[in-house]
C-alpha cells in the first residue's frame, strides 16, 4: 500500500506540532526514559525521511507518535531484565494504542504509519503483515536503530556497526527498500550517531 492512497481529512498540521512539542514537554518531565526514545525515533525518522524525500507532514507525527502506546505499558517498559512471553505480548499492543491515539485525532496516515511501524516484509512483524507503505519501515528502522544505541540493563549500547547491521538486516533483500536506499538510510544512520 502507498501512503497517498489513505484518504485524511483536513488537518492543521501547525497546530498538530505545536501540541507535540507541548506532548514531549510533559514527556520529559514524567517520563525522561520514554521522552529520549520518543524524541531520538521522532529525530532519526524525519532525518530518513528528508533524506528519500518524504513530505507529507504526518509521516513526522508518525515518527514520534509511533511509541506513544508505550505510555500503557507501566513498568514493563523499564523493565530491568527480558520480557516474559506474556509482557512481550503486552508490549506488542503499543503500536496499536499508538494508531488508535491518531486515529481519534484525526491522523489517519499518523495512525496507519504508527500501526505498522513493527512489521517486516518477511512476515515476522508484530502482526505478520506483509504488504505496507515504505514510510513505516523508516520509522520502523528508526526505532530499532535508536533501540540499538540504548543501554539495557541486559546489555551495553551495541557499537554502530553491530546497530547497523541489526538494525538493516530485515531489509537486505530488498523487497521493499532498494539497496541505493538502504546505503542513504545507513548513511543518516551514521550522521546521526556521529551528533549523539
Amino acid at each position: 500500500m502507498k501512503l497517498d492512497e489513505i484518504v485524511t481529512e483536513n488537518i492543521d498540521i501547525d497546530y498538530e506540532k505545536k501540541f507535540l512539542d507541548d506532548f514531549m514537554l510533559m514527556l520529559k518531565f514524567y517520563k525522561p526514559e520514554l521522552f529520549r526514545k520518543v524524541k531520538q525515533t521522532g529525530v532519526i525518522s524525519s532525518m530518513i525521511g528528508q533524506e528519500m524525500g518524504v513530505d507529507e507532514p504526518e509521516f513526522f507525527l508518525a515518527g514520534y507518535y509511533s511509541n506513544i502506546g508505550l505510555l500503557a505499558m507501566g513498568s514493563i517498559f523499564n523493565k530491568s531484565g527480558h520480557l516474559t512471553e506474556e509482557e512481550h505480548a503486552v508490549i506488542k499492543r503499543h503500536p496499536v494504542l499508538a494508531s488508535e491515539y491518531l486515529e481519534t485525532k484525526g491522523l489517519r496516515k499518523a495512525s496507519y504509519l504508527a500501526y505498522h511501524h513493527h512489521e517486516f516484509t518477511s512476515g515476522k512483524g508484530y502482526y505478520r503483515v506483509t504488504n505496507f507503505a515504505k514510510e513505516a519501515a523508516f520509522i520502523n528502522i528508526a526505532d530499532v536503530f535508536q533501540g540499538c544505541l540504548t543501554p539495557k540493563p541486559y546489555r551495553p549500547q551495541l557499537t554502530l556497526r553491530e546497530a547497523i547491521e541489526a538494525t538493516l538486516e530485515p531489509y537486505g533483500q530488498y523487497l521493499l527498500l532498494k539497496k541505493e536506499e538502504l546505503d542513504k538510510i545507513e548513511s543518516v544512520l551514521r550522521a546521526f550517531h556521529a551528533n549523539l
